[in-house]
């Protein structure tokens, strides 16, 4: 049986066509069965699987060792153990990592770099972040998650995601620390499709990075992708503070790419452009972090990370965050685009978050 689903799974990474089907027809229903599955328990299912998986492991690779009897049977229980393993792990969300991008997905083309319309979105963007700040010392949960969810079921059926249910809730960690400590901020569990926000998210991320965690449970693989989800969704409150989150977080993923795309002169032109109550929160944000961050174990996260989206055909790896302005400046009616001509596009750099 194993083998089986292991020659599915491989079939569906190397062609979109067949990833896409899954994402539209498959995926819904075993995220709709695992999350509801997992909805009683309001701690991490994830987090106590992964845990006995590894003890598992351990305990079987320690009999290969000890045991007077044939090694064969057993290296096979082992082996059989992590096969078993990748198949739930891809079968149940790691396909989407597989399916074809959203601009494909809406039938839209990335549009080419531009700097009269560059430096129109940045007119907005610094009139949007000036006028939505606000002093955000606590934020509402439970209205964060009714706009999220609902948002998101109001998007039509072209644009790929699952629809969102009620019994879906951040889950309890219980190795918080260890998260803070390498700067995650969210996950998604994928062997329950369970979402986690990182208990130590500040009230002004949270809107941000529940809307960014929760377009992963509704079926986004891509990072760049789930930025521009919650960028979209969270804009698109009547709640101040969710409105301000979107484009705080925004400008926290992309200023290594507007860095990159503007001379020096102009980029800190443009910096002057914002209130110092930006920058307060910038400055408070980043203290905060570097407070709970153990840096040894950071930087080994990141390269861990980045090496698995690499493999999970993430091309840009953790620098994928960052390529949410792309998705903006197409797919944002932000501002109406005009037909574009043939222009190079700038390489883009980004940042982890």
């Amino acid at each position: 049986m194993v083998f089986i689903l292991l020659i599915l799974v491989l079939w569906c990474r190397r062609s979109a066509t067949v990833a896409d089907w899954y994402a539209q027809h498959v995926y819904p229903v075993l995220s709709k069965g695992l999350s509801w599955l997992a909805s009683p328990f309001s701690f991490s299912i994830t987090e106590i699987l992964i845990v006995l998986l590894v003890v598992l492991f351990i305990v079987r690779v320690v009999r290969i060792f000890t045991a007077k009897e044939r090694h064969g049977r057993r290296v096979w229980r082992a082996v059989r153990l992590l096969l078993w393993i990748y198949v739930w792990f891809y079968a149940a969300w790691g396909i989407n990592y597989f399916r074809s991008d959203l601009f494909a997905r809406t039938e839209s083309v990335p549009m080419p770099y531009e700097e009269a319309e560059f430096h129109e979105f940045l007119a907005e963007f610094s009139e949007q972040l000036n006028t939505n700040w606000c002093d955000v010392e606590e934020i509402d949960r439970e209205a964060v998650e009714k706009h999220v969810k609902t948002w998101y079921a109001s998007l039509p059926p072209e644009t790929g995601l699952a629809r969102p249910y009620s019994w879906q809730h951040p889950k309890r960690l219980t190795f918080n620390r260890i998260y803070s400590a390498v700067g995650v901020l969210g996950y998604i569990g994928p062997f329950f499709d369970e979402m986690h926000v990182n208990h130590d998210v500040l009230p002004l991320e949270y809107p941000f990075i529940y809307a960014h965690e929760y377009s992963h449970v509704l079926g986004v693989s891509n990072e760049a992708e789930a930025n521009f989800w919650a960028f979209e969704n969270c804009r698109h409150s009547e709640d101040p503070a969710i409105r301000y989150s979107a484009w705080y977080m925004l400008l926290t993923y992309t200023a290594g790419n507007i860095r990159s795309l503007l001379d020096e002169e102009a980029y800190q032109a443009w910096r002057e452009t914002l209130r110092p109550e930006v920058y307060a929160d910038l400055d408070f944000m980043q203290s905060h972090w570097q407070s709970l961050r153990w840096a040894w174990l950071s930087r080994m996260q990141h390269r861990i990370y980045d090496v698995f989206l690499r493999s999970n055909r993430i091309a840009d790896g953790t620098k994928n965050y960052g390529q949410v302005l792309r998705l903006v400046l197409t797919l944002s009616d932000l501002h109406d685009h005009e037909e574009p001509e043939e222009h190079n596009e700038p390489e883009a750099h980004g940042q982890k978050g």
